[in-house]
């Protein structure tokens, strides 16, 4: 059953991102969510993983894919489109948007590792890990706001 928990995520994901997304904008959001939920789940799983040994993929079966998880920056692709799609326009509601998001994440991560497919060290989570998220929600909705065309949004 742990056999489809990433790829039952990474569909459920996608799916929202064909309901919400409009199709004329969904390239300009997919380009966003390579660079920075895929490109970045890469560097923060090397990070964490091949080179500080904090956190490691367990029963990856197929997707085993050089240390990685091969469904993990596709659903952070998704993740990020998502978030990025929903972003707030007013600083205001910007404010605990981007640290509700860190909260899931973090969550999120419990799940994966209630499911056995994921496990860390103690002192990764929830401290540093929810840090970790919120630096990385936070630069996607930097990263968004300053490169992205308004009339795109």
């Amino acid at each position: 059953m742990t056999d489809l928990f990433y790829p039952v995520f990474v569909i459920l994901v996608f799916l929202l991102t064909l309901i919400f997304i409009p199709r004329e904008r969904y390239k300009h959001y997919l380009i966003y969510g390579l660079l920075v939920g895929g490109l970045g789940d890469i560097i923060v799983v090397t990070t964490f993983q091949n080179i500080l040994g904090a956190m490691w993929f367990k029963n990856q079966g197929l997707f085993f894919v050089l240390r990685h998880h091969a469904l993990s920056p596709v659903g952070w692709t998704f993740s990020v489109m998502i978030f990025l799609f929903f972003l707030p326009e007013r600083r205001g509601f910007l404010y605990p948007y981007v640290p509700l998001w860190a909260a899931i994440s973090v969550a999120y991560g419990y799940i994966v590792k209630n499911a056995n497919l994921y496990d860390f060290q103690e002192w990764l989570f929830p401290i540093v890990a929810y840090l970790t998220f919120l630096a990385w929600w936070a630069f996607a909705a930097w990263f968004y706001l300053r490169t992205s065309n308004p009339e795109s949004r």
